[in-house]
C-alpha cells in the first residue's frame, strides 16, 4: 500500500520534491499520510499554510483509485521508488524521482546498457551524420538510446535508433497527456507504442519551461554515460552534462570546429575531462 499512497501524494505534490522527501524520511511507508492535519503538514514538513491546506483537501477529496483508473484508461503505467522494476542506476542518484509515469514497453527498463545522446535544438548538418554513425555501432552492442524528445539532436537520436532497429527511451518534461513539441507527434506515438516514454510528471501536467531542467537529471541518471553531439556553452545540454558529471557518469563529447558556437559546450566539456570521441569504439571501450 505504500506504493499507492506515494502515487497519491506525488499526484498533488510533485512540484515540491523536498516536501515529499521530508514526509518519507519522517514516515517511510506513509502509514499516517491520511491522518496528518493541515497543521502537521505545515509545522512538521515546513509547508506554507496555503499549500498544507490544499494538500490535505486534495488527499481527502480525490480518490487514489480514480487516479489509477484514469491512468489505466490512458495506458499509463506508474512505478515508484519502492518497486523492484525501478531503474537501478536512477535509484542511485542523489535526487531520484519518487514516481515515474510510463507509456510503452516497460521491459526496456530491464536492459543493462543505456546511453544518453543529447545536443542542440538547432543542430548543424553534421549532427545527423555523426549521430547515425555512433548509434549504428551502439545498437549492435544492444545499447538502449535515451534522449529527451526535444527538437533537434534529441529527435535525431530517437529517429536514428528506430531506423536502425534499435531501442529508445524518451524522457519528457510534461505529463503523458501532452506531446511537446507538437512536431514530434508521430515520434511520440512510435516510441510510446514500440519503445518507452517516461515522465516524472502526472499525466495532466502541461509542458512548461520550468519542468525541463528537472527532466534533464533523469536523462543523465538512467544511463551509464552521456554523449553530447553539439552544445553551446550555455544551454540545456550543458545542464544535463553537469548532472551526468555530478552523478559520476561517463561523459563523451564530439569535437568540432573551434570557431563554431555549436561546439563551444563540447570543447568546454573536453577541457573539463569529458572524453573526446571520433567513433563508437571510443565509447564502448569505457564499458
Amino acid at each position: 500500500m505504500e506504493k499507492i499512497r506515494l502515487i497519491h501524494l506525488h499526484h498533488f505534490l510533485f512540484e515540491n520534491y523536498q516536501a515529499i522527501k521530508k514526509i518519507l524520511l519522517y514516515d517511510p511507508h506513509l502509514e499516517n499520510l491520511y491522518r496528518y492535519s493541515p497543521s502537521t503538514f505545515k509545522t512538521t514538513f515546513q509547508m506554507t499554510s496555503k499549500a498544507a491546506g490544499k494538500l490535505y483537501d486534495q488527499l481527502h477529496s480525490t480518490s487514489i483509485f480514480d487516479i489509477l483508473k484514469e491512468s489505466y484508461k490512458k495506458n499509463i503505467k506508474i512505478i515508484t521508488i519502492y518497486d523492484d522494476v525501478y531503474p537501478k542506476l536512477l535509484r542511485e542518484i542523489c535526487d531520484p524521482p519518487f514516481v515515474l509515469y510510463l507509456k510503452g514497453n516497460q521491459n526496456i527498463l530491464n536492459k543493462q546498457f543505456m546511453l544518453s545522446i543529447i545536443g542542440a535544438r538547432k543542430p548543424t548538418a553534421f549532427a545527423k551524420i555523426i549521430c547515425d554513425s555512433l548509434i549504428l555501432g551502439l545498437i549492435r552492442e544492444n545499447c538502449v538510446i535515451v534522449s529527451g524528445m526535444a527538437s533537434g539532436c534529441d529527435s535525431i537520436a530517437h529517429n536514428s535508433a528506430i531506423f536502425h532497429n534499435g531501442t529508445t527511451i524518451a524522457v519528457v518534461g510534461c505529463g503523458l497527456d501532452y506531446i511537446y513539441p507538437k512536431e514530434n507527434s508521430n515520434l511520440f506515438n512510435e516510441i510510446s507504442l514500440n519503445h518507452l516514454v517516461i515522465s516524472e510528471y502526472p499525466y495532466y501536467i502541461r509542458p512548461e519551461k520550468r519542468y525541463f531542467p528537472r527532466r534533464n537529471r533523469i536523462i543523465a541518471g538512467l544511463s551509464k554515460g552521456l554523449i553530447v553531439l553539439e552544445a553551446k556553452e550555455k544551454s540545456g545540454t550543458m545542464i544535463t552534462a553537469n548532472f551526468a558529471i555530478q552523478y559520476n557518469r561517463e561523459v563523451f563529447a564530439v569535437p568540432g570546429p573551434i570557431i563554431m558556437e555549436e561546439y563551444k559546450g563540447n570543447h568546454r566539456l573536453i577541457q573539463d575531462g569529458a572524453k573526446l570521441i571520433t567513433c563508437t569504439n571510443d565509447i564502448l571501450e569505457e564499458f
